[in-house]
């Protein structure tokens, strides 16, 4: 097996994974295989239902284009039916990407885009900078909400550990992203992950449409039009309005007098 810096990149020019397999004894590339396969499928899985919930979430919400057609729900199979449709949709289209690919270097400003690499490669290796952007997104979005006075429902809390917690998270998730999304070369190991400059192009594409679609779908309205969901089953807040001392102390006294699931019941007589 190849070994040193430059062992990613020596792995993807001699074909990836079936170069892999050559380097290994007959018994463990079905072995290899296998794990590869299920890795894959529980992968997609996991991404189909994560990206169909999360359109599901946003779309109920109204803040998606198509919100009414995303957010129903099958009476038959009790699932955002449409949602995880859409998901499916979208990830056969995108397969078309891995026929185009360019036969030479393709110069974009200061951009090399690097000759034979299909453009579904490089949307996919957004795959890695984007969860640590996405996490790190999640932390500052946290650490202002905690700010203006936030209390999170549910009984599980850090209390005083919360802002030591997040500020870890915070710098931590920070230098990995910068780690990964770093352009320092075709032909250094971290190429294999961001292909240079063009996980960030891809960033900056991904950033544009999400603003596009953001206007689209809000067209000037306020958040505050949104409804989200609280801790109390069978409420809901203007999300606007969850800042609010007030609301915030409506919601955590309605919490508590929800009975404990867990907890025995006294007995009736």
């Amino acid at each position: 097996m190849p070994v040193g810096a430059a062992s990613a990149n020596l792995t993807v020019q001699n074909g990836g994974v079936p170069y892999i397999f050559s380097q290994l004894p007959h018994g463990m590339q079905d072995v290899l295989l296998v794990l590869i396969i299920f890795a894959f499928f529980s992968c997609g899985s996991a991404v189909q239902g994560a990206g169909s919930r999360l359109a599901f979430s946003y779309a109920r919400d109204g803040a998606l284009p198509g919100s009414k057609w995303i957010s129903e729900v099958s009476q038959r199979f009790k699932t955002p039916a449409n949602a995880l449709f859409g998901g499916a949709l979208v990830t056969v289209v995108f397969i078309g990407l891995a026929f185009a690919a360019p036969t030479h270097d393709v110069k974009i400003w200061f951009i090399t885009y690097p000759a034979n690499t299909n453009v579904l490669v490089s949307l996919v290796s957004f795959g890695v900078s984007g969860i640590y952007l996405s996490f790190l997104l999640t932390v500052i979005g946290s650490m202002i909400a905690r700010r203006r006075g936030w209390i999170p429902a549910g009984k599980f809390r850090l209390g005083r550990w919360a802002w030591p917690v997040s500020v870890v998270a915070l710098v931590y998730l920070a230098l990995m992203l910068v780690n990964v999304v770093f352009p320092s070369g075709l032909t250094s190991g971290r190429a294999y992950f961001n292909l240079d400059w063009i996980t960030l192009l891809v960033m900056a594409v991904i950033t544009l449409v999400g603003i596009v679609v953001f206007f689209a779908a809000h067209r000037g309205r306020e958040i505050g039009e949104h409804l989200t969901d609280t801790a109390v089953t069978g409420t809901t807040v203007a999300a606007g309005a969850t800042g609010t001392a007030d609301t915030v102390a409506a919601s955590t006294a309605a919490v508590s007098a929800q009975p404990d699931p867990v907890a025995p019941q006294p007995e009736e007589p």
